[in-house]
């Protein structure tokens, strides 16, 4: 843990005493947990994290039960996210895993993501990302919730509302019967949704 840094001597003095040098420092914060801004969400609840090695080996754990009674899946980003690009990633890792184990065609997906658009990746898209994202996910069978504002999750269901380009309600959805729920808030993941 460090204690101060010392930007004169390039040093970085440590809560044990020792002192670091240093050519170049790159602060990190790491990420900041808040399950709790959504009712259900968290290991706590209804999800599961792969923010942590500890976080992700419960979520291999409930994967692996997952997979000996596949159901329908929900993967996406919570209200607040500012990286989007993992759960895109882990959707194709799940689909790409599901269609190995010859299991893809029992396991229903849906994407749901704060995102404005598909592709938006907090950034306002990149080149064409909309169309090719949008592609992408039809290919793979994937359906999508944009502009989501999850509100709770409870055992088996996750609970969300669609709005417009206004912030006008859309839509509600009520995606029953999950098995699952990845979600990004700010730097926070969760998966695999248990019933």
């Amino acid at each position: 843990e460090a204690r101060s840094i010392d930007p004169a001597r390039k040093r970085v003095l440590l809560a044990d005493g020792r002192e670091l040098a240093w050519d170049y420092l790159v602060i990190t914060t790491g990420p900041k947990l808040a399950f709790d801004e959504v009712p259900g969400l968290g290991p706590a609840g209804f999800t599961h994290s792969i923010c942590t090695h500890a976080h992700a080996r419960g979520a291999w754990q409930a994967y692996e039960r997952f997979l000996q009674k596949p159901g329908p899946i929900v993967i996406g980003a919570a209200p607040g996210a500012s990286c989007f690009g993992p759960a895109y990633e882990f959707a194709f890792i799940l689909d790409a895993d599901l269609r190995k184990r010859k299991l893809r065609h029992r396991v229903p997906i849906t994407f749901v993501t704060s995102e404005p658009y598909m592709g938006h990746l907090g950034l306002g898209g990149v080149g064409d990302s909309k169309s090719m994202m949008e592609s992408e996910m039809r290919g793979h069978d994937i359906k999508w919730i944009t502009n989501a504002r999850t509100t709770r999750v409870e055992a088996g269901k996750l609970f969300t509302t669609e709005l417009d380009d206004r912030g006008e309600v859309r839509g509600v959805h009520h995606e029953g019967d999950c098995s699952g729920l990845i979600a990004r808030r700010e730097e926070r993941t969760h998966l695999f949704q248990e019933p």
